[in-house]
């Protein structure tokens, strides 16, 4: 019997879902729930999420995405891998949660236990079946002391602790250094504003961009110049301080292979970024390019409203809460 070359492997279906992940729970999010959905992966909400697929409409878009979330809740507890079934759940296949293999499980079908959830109607099934796989994870933990299960990475897992950079280091920590001075030629000798990363901050640091600069080209030229890095610094700055954020900066690897972090493609190689590590499917954010956006966008492009879109869950920039300073030669960078 020949394999019909039309149909995708078994590694091509697996890559496809993998690939979708983000998607998947993006949709989930701003298409499929509501607003007050406690979107954080915590087992919680997987009896709000029930309860949702059985008030809502059973639409093949809808259970996907909630197969992608639902998995990766699971596997945060017994750990192990996605897999996928390619004979079963249609011409994509089915995707498959396959547990740490040392708790001797064997692979559980996300969607067959959505399909489950709808045909009991109890909003119990998912919360049920967390809780089965818990057990089995506390009964291997006793007979081996100090084991814990091993999940392997997702598109939808933080990024985690990344690798201290002396690139980075150098850059923080000059930038941070310069920072009081940035901050008085920026207010002006006769403010009293020192660069206290509050909203205030925010705004008069977008005045004094729209005053420096009328066009694009002006901002792209001067890149580099220390008014628009201290800018830079300051704005991931108070991402960091306020939205659990971390500096990130993957230095340029003549031989890194295409796709990797360190390739010259990368639109996020060679340049000083922040990204939430502990947020799953958190978008990296070039503070940068957010700055050139006051000039390209107009009076439009707020600082402020931005960063309120992105982290609708925090509201301390917006009531201008904290003004520590922290050193940015942590571990981590985070601030």
């Amino acid at each position: 019997m020949t394999t019909d070359p039309g149909t995708p492997t078994h590694e091509t279906l697996l890559d496809r879902w993998l690939d979708d992940l983000q998607v998947l729970a993006a949709r989930l999010e701003q298409v499929h729930l509501p607003a007050d959905f406690p979107f954080d992966y915590s087992p919680g909400s997987l009896a709000v999420l029930e309860r949702a697929l059985l008030d809502g409409e059973h639409d093949d878009a809808f259970r996907r995405a909630a197969t992608a979330y639902i998995g990766e809740v699971l596997m945060d507890v017994c750990g192990g891998r996605w897999d996928i079934d390619p004979a079963t759940g249609g011409e994509d296949g089915d995707p498959l949660v396959s547990p740490d293999p040392a708790l001797g499980l064997p692979p559980l079908s996300v969607g067959t236990l959505v399909d489950v959830a709808l045909a009991e109607g109890s909003g119990e099934v998912l919360t049920r079946e967390r809780d089965r796989l818990a057990d089995a994870v506390s009964e291997r933990r006793r007979t081996a002391p100090g084991w814990e299960p091993h999940k392997e990475r997702s598109p939808l897992d933080p990024i985690g602790p990344q690798p201290a950079d002396a690139w980075l280091q150098l850059w923080l920590a000059e930038r941070e250094e310069a920072h009081p001075e940035w901050a008085r030629r920026v207010c002006g000798s006769d403010d009293p504003w020192d660069g206290d990363f509050t909203p205030a901050g925010l705004d008069l640091l977008e005045q004094r961009l729209r005053e420096r600069y009328g066009t694009l080209a002006e901002f792209d030229a001067d890149r580099e110049s220390p008014f628009l890095q201290g800018a830079v610094w300051y704005l991931g700055q108070v991402l960091c301080r306020h939205h659990d954020s971390t500096w990130v900066y993957w230095a340029i690897e003549p031989d890194a292979p295409r796709g990797s972090h360190h390739h010259a493609e990368n639109p996020w190689s060679g340049i000083p970024f922040t990204h939430q590590p502990h947020t799953r499917g958190a978008a990296p954010r070039d503070p940068l390019e957010m700055l050139r956006g006051v000039i390209r966008y107009g009076t439009g492009h707020r600082l402020t409203k931005i960063i309120a879109d992105v982290y609708p869950g925090c509201a301390a920039v917006r009531a201008g809460a904290g003004t520590g300073r922290v050193s940015g030669s942590a571990r981590r960078h985070r601030c």
